[in-house]
């Protein structure tokens, strides 16, 4: 059985996952558009980092039509195929930026490969990460904290007069295409209502060195901005300055770090805060717990129907509230003297729930019968 995931990498997942894929004996790649700050790897890309939005779709779309084809299992991620043109085609201002005849064809177009990989009897599984298809005005609605609100995301109205059209028309028309569709964050469980819950398998377990937290001296915090707000970074900001005259501690921001550097500064942390408004921790609290440190976000107890039972009694993330929240950060810089306990709590989990081999195992036999049962069975130790 050959593999191939692409042509994004958002997050490490496909690389990770992949490689557990191989060491499980699978032949499997990660072919992506072109390289990134973040430096993440990959079997082939297809264009350099600085390359032009039209020469990087070009590439992609020639792979898609001459090279994927020689796999047996295509799983794609972030809503995109290798023909699909993603979302940069809608730019604010540009005709495509608007519901129109146009994007239909585009959207349509798109979806020709599945059609193909579908005669041509490939399997197709698609993983979906956050905003390829979360509905910024639903989400709006129905989430008292989100990121999809004009306060905490530039894009925001962007994604209610275009991109949310475009969303739909990938969960309404294009998903059933697929054999299985995961997604990583429980919310989009509203969503996606025929997909699946899929924790992260963006860490390579064995090579994340235990370093657990101080409990001497100034406490560093770390934390991790995305472009813009959608993390809450400046909520998350403003509440640690007010507690500066309570506590003392220093702050540590990793923005545009290449994720070598990235974990090298992680290493030197003593607690994370990660998102508050996404409802769910990301990709930066499993590597910090996977370290062997404690780590801090916002969890939505309205998505959690989406998450496993025993994920969920085993979470061992402090929780914090996005309407109070310097006193949530309090309540954690008061207990730190679990912080010791709470990381190796943290470590075992993410050896449990977040273990690329389990997951792979998991997702070899998803491959060969996609209707079988999907169930993580992680080890007792």
């Amino acid at each position: 059985m050959r593999i191939l995931h692409g042509p994004v990498n958002v997050g490490n997942q496909p690389w990770v996952l992949s490689r557990a894929e191989r060491q499980l004996g699978a032949s499997s790649d990660v072919v992506v558009r072109n390289d990134t700050w973040l430096g993440y790897s990959a079997d082939r890309m297809l264009s350099a980092k600085d390359a032009g939005f039209l020469e990087t779709a070009i590439r992609s779309a020639a792979f898609g039509l001459k090279n994927q084809w020689h796999y047996d299992v295509l799983h794609y991620y972030f809503g995109q195929t290798f023909l699909s043109p993603g979302f940069p085609l809608s730019a604010p201002g540009s005709v495509l930026s608007r519901p129109s005849l146009i994007t239909d064809i585009i959207n349509r177009l798109a979806a020709a490969d599945l059609h193909a990989a579908r005669l041509l009897d490939k399997k197709l599984f698609m993983t979906l990460q956050g905003c390829d298809v979360r509905l910024a005005s639903e989400g709006n609605r129905r989430n008292e904290w989100t990121m999809c609100g004009p306060q905490h995301c530039e894009l925001y109205q962007r994604c209610t007069d275009a991109l949310d059209h475009r969303r739909h028309f990938l969960i309404e028309t294009v998903l059933p295409l697929f054999d299985r569709v995961f997604y990583l964050n429980p919310e989009l469980g509203h969503v996606v209502p025929n997909g699946q819950f899929l924790p992260y398998s963006n860490v390579e377990i064995e090579k994340f060195e235990i370093v657990p937290p101080s409990e001497q001296g100034r406490p560093k915090i770390v934390h991790a901005p995305t472009a813009g707000r959608i993390k809450g970074t400046p909520m998350i900001l403003d509440a640690l300055e007010r507690l500066r005259s309570r506590y003392d501690f220093d702050v540590i921001l990793v923005e545009k770090t290449s994720h070598e550097q990235a974990l090298e500064i992680y290493r030197s942390a003593d607690l994370a805060i990660d998102q508050v408004l996404a409802g769910w921790y990301g990709g930066f609290a499993v590597e910090m717990m996977a370290m062997g440190k404690p780590a801090a976000c916002y969890i939505r107890e309205e998505d959690m129907m989406f998450v496993p039972d025993a994920i969920r009694r085993e979470l061992p993330v402090y929780r914090l509230n996005p309407g109070d929240l310097a006193e949530s950060i309090a309540a954690v810089l008061d207990r730190r003297s679990e912080w010791f306990t709470r990381g190796q709590a943290s470590r075992r989990y993410v050896e449990r729930w977040h273990n690329p081999k389990l997951i792979a195992k998991a997702m070899l036999g998803a491959y060969e019968s996609p209707d079988s049962k999907f169930e993580l069975m992680p080890s007792a130790d």
